[in-house]
């Protein structure tokens, strides 16, 4: 009987392992907490900026195409320019760790493969260059091979995702 249960709890622990594998996720920490909410029909100029590796740049040009459009059609700002344009607010986006999983490493190591994953430091400026937000996002894919969501987009979906969630 003891066998059974422990039988029984070692898989039910491998099926939660191989859940959690399936699914991307993201986590949000509010260093600085927004003390009024963005006033609607503002312009936000956008800086992403990464480590020179071919990896990080390729995280960061794929967050600053999401935030671009999100932060629009998401109500959050009216409109996003780029770093060098005049707007209400600025946005700085640094990349501060990616790790990518080639498919290779997936097909030979599945799950142990890992996940991409990646981190930014967030920070939102008012117009007078006073902090407004300051913020930690991460961005994680699934580890599974076999997942439909463990590629680095899939990572970089799940960051812009916990960022437009904290500037609401």
């Amino acid at each position: 009987m003891t066998y059974l249960r422990s039988g029984l709890a070692a898989l039910g622990l491998m099926a939660l392992l191989f859940l959690t594998a399936c699914n991307s996720s993201g986590t949000l920490a509010v260093s600085t907490p927004k003390a009024e909410p963005i006033p609607a029909g503002k312009v936000v100029a956008l800086s992403v900026t990464s480590a020179e590796d071919e990896d990080s740049r390729d995280a960061a040009g794929r967050l600053q195409n999401d935030l671009f459009g999100r932060l629009v059609t998401e109500g959050v700002f009216r409109q996003v320019v780029q770093a060098s344009q005049p707007a209400d607010y600025r946005m700085t986006v640094a990349l501060s760790g990616v790790e990518k999983v080639s498919q290779a490493s997936r097909i030979l190591f599945g799950v142990l493969a890992g996940s991409n994953e990646l981190k930014a430091n967030v920070t939102l400026f008012n117009g007078k260059g006073a902090v407004v937000e300051k913020f930690t996002v991460t961005g994680e894919s699934a580890s599974h091979p076999l997942s439909d969501e463990n590629g680095l987009s899939d990572a970089v979906r799940e960051a812009a995702t916990k960022t437009v969630q904290a500037l609401r």
